[in-house]
């Protein structure tokens, strides 16, 4: 039997506590199930889903902007739910449903989309570059 000096051993079973959560950190945790999607895609890939989900069931386009914002200019079809309040509206929401969120440039929508990943919700898009890119392409705004 090898005999470890009580420092060496000390340090041993410190990094191997170490590599094993670096380890099951990295093959499980922040992974989001196969049944799952929960993306960022690019402006026009989000017009495309809009337009083929149209106003089916389940189907919700969310504005997480201020409603000042939101009256300046927002996608067809879509709800202001403001990214301050989200999570005290995220209960209304169904985990079961499709989303597209975005915000002006991507800032507040990114931390919605993960507020929705960790509640477990099953479909969610957030569009790249937000509101700034949907205009930069070229697409439809409607105010009001």
């Amino acid at each position: 039997m090898i005999d470890l000096h009580p420092p060496f051993a000390f340090l041993l079973a410190l990094g191997s506590a170490v590599a094993a959560v670096l380890i099951v950190g990295c093959l499980g945790g922040g992974s989001v199930p196969e049944d799952r999607i929960i993306r960022t895609i690019p402006p026009a890939e989000a017009s495309a889903l809009i337009e083929e989900m149209g106003q089916g069931s389940g189907f919700v386009i969310i504005d997480v902007r201020r409603p000042d914002e939101f009256a300046a200019g927002h996608i067809r079809g879509a709800i202001n739910i403001n990214s301050v309040q989200f999570s005290e509206r995220l209960a209304s929401l169904d985990l079961d449903g499709t989303y597209v969120i975005y915000c002006q440039r991507g800032g507040r929508s990114a931390g919605v989309r993960e507020l929705m990943r960790e509640a477990g919700f099953r479909e969610v898009y957030e569009i790249e570059g937000g509101m700034s890119a949907w205009r930069a392409a070229g697409l439809a705004v409607v105010r009001g």
